[in-house]
């Protein structure tokens, strides 16, 4: 490889949907903002094609939807929570219980230990509650029914967390929540490597618990938008 090779510079479009995905989340916009082209390509100095492609990303990941011929930032609402709280349950916990069942000879190494190692070493240098910390909250719970050996459990995991997305961050804000979040899933991968699945169940089952209490609390409270 050319040590001097010139390194590609980020697509202006990915630019935009990094910053707007990072202040959706941050809350930067109310939920009554229109999200109106010309607006944002002078907020992100861009021109209106890129903001357009970054919206449609942003669309497709749950976090703005469109009323009309207008989008706005997503509202979490309390309505149906519960619903998907209880499918989200069922599916991860089915994950274990498949092993359990000896539908599999127990979780796949090759797919836990990555996200084994990934959370113990934010378990030593702590991150930030943001956006990012969000999508490796919920690539890691794809990555325990993946290595359960059902793939189809982490395709349906996937819709319901695009379901629910905007209405975790009431959850990440609270204090010391990352932490926690941290700690449980580095102990619920470690039983499930060890083969500890009763552990691993009670374990997932109260941490699946915890958020929705957060969540629906921060929206009984009327929190319609993330902390800042």
């Amino acid at each position: 490889m050319d040590r001097y090779q010139i390194q590609r510079r980020e697509p202006l479009s990915q630019r935009i949907y990094r910053e707007m995905r990072r202040d959706l989340a941050a809350g930067e916009f109310d939920p009554g903002t229109k999200l109106g082209e010309e607006r944002l390509a002078e907020r992100y100095r861009a021109s209106r094609t890129p903001v357009r492609e970054a919206l449609a990303r942003l669309i497709s990941d749950g976090l703005i939807e469109r009323r009309g011929n207008i989008l706005y930032p997503v509202r979490p609402r309390l309505d149906g929570l519960a619903e998907y709280y209880d499918a989200r349950a069922l599916i991860e916990i089915a994950g274990i219980d498949r092993v359990r069942g000896g539908q599999a000879a127990g979780h796949d190494p090759v797919v836990l230990g990555p996200e084994l190692e990934r959370w113990a070493g934010m378990r030593e240098v702590p991150v930030a509650a943001d956006i990012d910390f969000a999508l490796a909250d919920e690539a890691f719970h794809r990555a325990l029914l993946t290595a359960s050996g059902n793939a189809a459990l982490a395709e349906a995991l996937a819709v319901i967390q695009k379901k629910v997305r905007a209405a975790w961050f009431l959850d990440y804000p609270t204090p010391g929540r990352a932490e926690m979040i941290t700690a449980e899933h580095v102990a619920i991968a470690e039983a499930l490597l060890a083969g500890d699945l009763a552990a691993a169940r009670a374990s997932l089952a109260a941490h699946i618990d915890d958020s929705r209490r957060l969540v629906e609390g921060g929206l009984a409270d009327g929190q319609e938008r993330p902390v800042r």
